[in-house]
């Protein structure tokens, strides 16, 4: 990525399950931030037992986007008060998601810390999965 500055993220996922079960998910990694044409971009990758996963965040003011490609790929697609079709390629084709996404809070990093915060409930063919709140913070790589 052009410009961009190197990162360090954590990256946090609550899944709460329909009947109510919780799984708390964190993943520590190093990526890129960069902005182009007002619009915010994080870059990072995670390794799975499946492979490596590449995840592009694009995040604007009322609206998000995840992109995940490699060994998984997904669109997740998030705009509060909004139900936004997006999809997950599986290896029996491609599955329909829709997320219902209740709050979205994205802040650059300055002094403080960069946060990319969603909240949605997601449903996959057309059945509840269940409510999950990802957190990304992200701060310049060597910033402690």
């Amino acid at each position: 990525m052009e410009n961009s500055i190197p990162v360090t993220i954590k990256l946090t996922t609550v899944i709460t399950q329909t009947d109510g079960s919780k799984e708390e998910f964190t993943l520590t990694s190093t990526g890129e931030w960069m902005t182009k044409n007002n619009i915010d971009y994080l870059k990072y990758e995670e390794s799975q037992e499946e492979g490596t996963v590449r995840t592009i965040v694009k995040m604007e003011e009322s609206q998000a986007v995840i992109l995940r490609s490699g060994a998984l790929k997904m669109r997740l697609a998030f705009r509060p008060g909004e139900h936004m079709m997006s999809t997950y390629d599986s290896e029996y084709g491609t599955l329909s998601l829709l997320t219902d996404t209740k709050k979205y809070t994205h802040r650059i990093p300055s002094k403080k810390t960069g946060e990319f915060h969603v909240n949605y409930n997601l449903e996959m063919a057309g059945s509840p999965v269940g409510n999950y709140a990802m957190t990304i913070e992200y701060k310049e790589a060597g910033q402690s």
